[in-house]
């Protein structure tokens, strides 16, 4: 049976919640604007992420306008975001993209223990080949999609307290239209419930437990990857220092998928992150997750995948920074066969702040996939400028 389409209801609110948060914001007693510019100038020699027999090279200008708009109203706090990403190719007209993502947020102030938090998101985006699992050859332009995502927290308790409970709600809904690849569009509806206690004055333990049940509606011949899938997670925050500070969880997850032909994934599940800060002039995240995700392959279920970086800063002097990252992620498909791909993002970069609202920026980076489907590999070198323009 087909199910029934409801993302007209749910634009329907997203709407409104924007027009009522938009209506606060002009009401509120104090309210900032700022704003920012950063133009990208990108050499890429495979902008489609394929295969070395397939690979195209291109030049790309890339226009990034951000716009923030912030008000107070009493103990009430609002804002809104536009982050846009505008994009030109030299020779390849085709993969031109304009992206646009719009977020509201309002911070609501009940009482001394009560408080909630509501965001509402809109996108309108393109995707990276290289960010999926599937194997293009023939393709001339990226996939695009657009996803709404509404989201409540209903808080008890104050970050300083000795408890905090944390109850959440949200919904999404994601859609593809191009390239076939409509059959991955799903509907996401979410409930969690996190409890914090201190133990010491800059140190809680958390317990939580995040559930999340996806829909999709795919045409005749397509794979229906209806599931439920459930992370449970303890774990511990602190900022011991002005030096250290991070989080880590440790669980486990249980993706259920409804038709019996899909393998189920379970088992271990962890997320971390933690910022280190050794003196004024460097700063270094660590990062680490475990988490089962559906594949984009078509007639697939999921995958595991387990994922690990580093990013630091450092001031060579007080207008010229370096600026790098690596990140490595390993999937590992439980669909049927044995494919197995290895990511890797290295970046390494300088960034010389030429006036105190003015960075101009040169960064190098590669992106390779390893995977056990030859046809899945690809290599990726880019060279880009940048420069970023700030009002406030």
């Amino acid at each position: 049976m087909k199910k029934i389409n409801t993302t007209n209801k749910y634009s329907k609110i997203a709407l409104t919640v924007a027009l009522i948060c938009n209506t606060q914001l002009a009401l509120a007693q104090e309210a900032g604007l700022s704003a920012e510019v950063t133009t990208r100038l990108t050499y890429d020699d495979n902008i489609l992420r394929a295969a070395k027999e397939a690979e195209q090279s291109d030049t790309s200008l890339v226009v990034a306008p951000e716009l923030t708009l912030a008000g107070i109203l009493g103990k009430q706090r609002f804002s809104a975001v536009y982050k846009g990403e505008y994009a030109k190719y030299a020779d390849n007209g085709d993969v031109d993209y304009a992206d646009h993502d719009i977020r509201l947020r309002a911070d609501l102030d009940h009482s001394n223990r009560f408080t909630s938090r509501f965001d509402v998101q809109y996108q309108d985006k393109h995707e990276e080949f290289g960010d999926i699992s599937n194997i293009f050859t023939n393709l001339t332009e990226f996939n695009h999609f657009t996803q709404t995502d509404i989201t409540g927290r209903l808080i008890y308790g104050r970050q300083d307290s000795f408890g905090q409970l944390v109850f959440g709600l949200g919904r999404s809904e994601k859609d593809y239209d191009n390239n076939g690849q409509e059959y991955r569009s799903y509907d996401r509806d979410l409930a969690s419930l996190a409890f914090y206690y201190r133990i010491a004055p800059r140190t809680r333990v958390l317990a939580e437990v995040v559930y999340q049940d996806y829909s999709y509606n795919p045409d005749v011949g397509f794979l229906d990857l209806d599931n439920e899938y459930v992370r449970y997670q303890a774990g511990i925050e602190w900022a011991l220092t002005n030096q250290l500070e991070g989080t880590v969880k440790v669980g486990y997850q249980d993706r259920n998928y409804k038709l019996d032909t899909i393998n189920d994934i379970d088992g271990l599940a962890y997320e971390a992150s933690i910022d280190y800060t050794p003196n004024t002039f460097t700063t270094i995240n660590l990062a680490a997750k475990r988490e089962s995700l559906d594949s984009s392959l078509q007639g697939a279920g999921g995958f595991l995948r387990t994922s690990y970086s580093i990013g630091a800063k450092h001031g060579l002097t007080e207008l010229l920074k370096l600026d790098g990252q690596v990140y490595y992620a390993k999937d590992d498909g439980v669909f049927g066969g044995t494919r197995q791909d290895k990511r890797l993002l290295t970046k390494v970069g300088l960034i010389y702040s030429a006036l105190h609202w003015v960075d101009v920026g040169i960064n190098y980076s590669y992106e390779d996939r390893d995977s056990t489907i030859e046809a899945a590999d690809y290599k990726s070198n880019s060279i880009n400028l940048t420069l970023k323009v700030a009002f406030n």
